[in-house]
């Protein structure tokens, strides 16, 4: 039986119309190796699941397999429920808000000619093709998490700092060398790993973070084990930030981010003490000054509501990581 060189691996929840543009342009392609494509379902209420039934009768040629969960297990173990039964010899962790590309082709065959690079991603780019530099990042610093997830911190990074601490976390201002160019953490949304590698770091991604901060703890593990972690700046990636993040509620997304933040920081002893409290009075600040900017968006009650909503699900998830 031929060796599957590459195994596909998206995650989905609520994201019917993503998805599906998503397994349409894979199947788009003339990939010339084996290829399968696991989708994990995590119980969406969108029909998903019946487009993705639809999906493996019209595209035999990604050999798709479905695991369709009966609740929403996140996206950490969700990963590992598809890397259990994935047979390929590296491993794409894919966002189902992607467009594939003969890019794909291209950074799969650069993959297998050599063996320096075992986490490769791909340049990210908006749907109108400009450049996305937020996915891939360099390693947490307290200041470089404060200017960029803080509210207080990113209002005096952008209008004191011109963005200083968001473009350098970001790659903002760097331009990466031909063919690949060394980077701290190549974010999961288009990230091509070993199965080496993979098992080299004990799994793709720990339960201690089921949605955020999971891609940062597996470059670290990487880094930890010696695997060089690589960009390719020629493989152009269409990427709609959110998925289905944006299906959580503000204030969910907070709370589950800001926990995950503070335990990343007491795993890898990032200061997490320094971090909790900057991000508490920052909670504080954002609920006693940011409730105006939430009422001119939403209106009086639900701005108001809103705001102290959003301020107490940081507060709580930090103090709760």
């Amino acid at each position: 039986m031929t060796q599957t060189t590459v195994s596909v691996i998206i995650v989905t929840w609520k994201s019917r119309e993503a998805v599906t543009k998503c397994l349409n342009s894979l199947g788009a392609l003339d990939v010339p190796f084996p290829l399968e494509t696991i989708v994990v379902d995590n119980f969406s209420d969108d029909g998903t699941s019946q487009a993705l039934l639809k999906a493996k009768e019209s595209l035999p040629n990604i050999r798709l397999r479905l695991i369709l969960n009966e609740g929403n297990v996140g996206l950490s173990k969700a990963t590992g429920q598809a890397y259990g039964v994935a047979t390929g010899e590296w491993i794409l962790l894919c966002n189902p808000d992607i467009l594939f590309t003969n890019d794909f082709v291209s950074m799969v065959s650069f993959a297998k000619s050599q063996n320096e690079y075992s986490l490769l991603a791909a340049e990210m780019v908006n749907l109108d093709g400009s450049l996305q530099r937020m996915v891939i990042r360099r390693f947490p610093t307290v200041a470089g998490v404060f200017f960029s997830f803080s509210a207080l911190g990113y209002h005096l990074d952008k209008f004191l700092l011109r963005n200083f601490f968001r473009d350098h976390c970001a790659y903002s201002r760097v331009r990466f060398k031909e063919p690949v160019s060394p980077v701290d953490q190549p974010g999961a949304s288009f990230l091509l790993l070993s199965r080496d590698a993979v098992k080299r770091v004990g799994g793709i991604f720990s339960l201690e973070f089921p949605i955020w901060w999971n891609d940062v703890d597996l470059a670290k593990r990487a880094q930890e084990s010696g695997i060089k972690r690589g960009v390719m700046p020629s493989i152009r990636i269409s990427h709609e930030q959110g998925g289905s993040a944006k299906m959580l509620a503000r204030p969910d997304r907070r709370y589950l981010f800001c926990q995950s933040m503070a335990r990343y920081c007491k795993k890898w002893k990032m200061h997490p003490r320094l971090v909790q409290t900057l991000f508490f009075f920052d909670g504080l600040f954002n609920a006693a000054v940011g409730w105006p900017l939430w009422i001119l968006q939403f209106g009086l009650d639900t701005g108001f509501h809103g705001a102290l909503g959003y301020s107490e699900s940081q507060i709580r998830g930090v103090l709760t990581g």
